[in-house]
């Protein structure tokens, strides 16, 4: 019974967060970056090769990532293409192959607490994801946290004011580094990138 009670205060919570917009939680008061806008460019290395940009605006509350990478997998030749808008706690998964998208929420930064910083927040997910601090390091001229992680995918976060300006992973037995190249603060940013396509339809 206790348990049930604790499952019927926490799902509103949760269904809120999620339902919370990019306007919404700015009116809130709520930041994810201290940064209000950006744009960040990324090289693709290791044993993989290609590039990711990341743009956002409204404090990071919406964003559009697109990255395009090739690499070999157990002998065969792989091609991964991501384009994802999010907008408040909602992430949008666009497939150009069938026009359609998956749409998902991602609560780890719209539960944040009211009066938290950004900087807080971003610490917060870093060591709830297990990640450990171990140093600062320059990057760009900017100066970023390292934080190593102990799952098979991530490996390590260089993160400066809540951004990731480089990541290691690893998929299966490939080494993925995403490393910044370019940084460009308040740039001019066109309303449609963060709009789906018309036609597109979700998918279950």
């Amino acid at each position: 019974m206790r348990k049930l009670l604790i499952l019927l205060l926490i799902q509103p919570l949760i269904s809120f967060c999620q339902e919370q917009t990019s306007q919404d939680l700015i009116d809130n008061g709520l930041k994810k970056y201290s940064l209000e806008k950006g744009s960040i460019n990324y090289e693709i290395s290791g044993d993989a090769a290609g590039e990711e940009v990341f743009i956002f605006d409204r404090f990071g509350w919406r964003s559009l990532r697109k990255l395009s990478m090739q690499f070999e997998l157990y002998g065969a030749e792989r091609t991964q293409q991501l384009h994802e808008i999010s907008d408040g706690g909602t992430t949008y998964r666009i497939n150009h192959n069938d026009s359609t998208y998956r749409k998902r929420a991602d609560i780890r930064w719209t539960s944040q607490a009211q009066n938290s910083t950004p900087q807080q927040a971003s610490e917060s997910i870093l060591f709830n994801l297990g990640g450990t601090y171990q140093s600062d390091s320059l990057l760009l001229g900017k100066t970023c946290q390292v934080w190593t992680f102990e799952s098979k995918s991530l490996k390590q976060m260089w993160v400066w004011n809540g951004l990731v300006l480089k990541r290691i992973s690893q998929l299966g037995e490939v080494n993925i580094i995403s490393t910044a190249t370019k940084i460009e603060l308040d740039p001019m940013i066109e309303e449609s990138i963060f709009e789906l396509p018309a036609i597109y339809q979700p998918k279950e």
